[in-house]
């Protein structure tokens, strides 16, 4: 049996037909479909929360990764919400299930949440602020960097 989809174009038995030369005709209507962009030339744009990049080196490679591709996101839309496609994260050499393992991980950690759409990609909202309320100093705050009894 065949998948009969209004989307795709009418089966025609003239698109079997040879041309004089032999070659059949080029086909007329080929879906076509999304294309991995490369990252090459790209950057990250900031300010990037350090704190949040320490907690997620803690968490492994692949966290971190994907947490560099989740900034990369919030620079790309100017939002601390965005949607994540397997897609991106190929361009990233992350493969599906490994970012699904690591943005649970992130999740667990409260460096993001994350709002499931079904089968489809999700919706990922980056805790910006968390990491400064769990006890980390921020890169501004050189405070801890000056040894007890001595003034700055």
């Amino acid at each position: 049996m065949s998948n009969n989809n209004s989307k795709r174009a009418k089966w025609d038995p003239s698109s079997f037909r040879l041309t004089s030369n032999g070659l059949a005709p080029p086909p007329v209507d080929t879906p076509r479909r999304r294309k991995a962009f490369t990252i090459a030339g790209m950057f990250i744009a900031g300010p990037i929360d350090v704190d949040w990049l320490s907690e997620a080196r803690k968490l492994g490679v692949t966290a971190l990764w994907v947490g560099l591709g989740l900034w990369f996101l919030r620079g790309l839309k100017k939002s601390d919400s965005f949607i994540v496609s397997n897609l991106l994260m190929q361009t990233w050499a992350v493969l599906p299930d490994a970012k699904g393992r690591a943005l649970k991980k992130l999740e667990r950690a409260g460096l993001i949440t994350i709002e499931q759409r079904g089968k489809r990609s999700p919706r990922i909202t980056l805790m910006v602020h968390r990491a400064q309320n769990i006890g980390l100093h921020s890169v501004r705050d050189t405070r801890h960097l000056v040894p007890p009894g001595e003034t700055s």
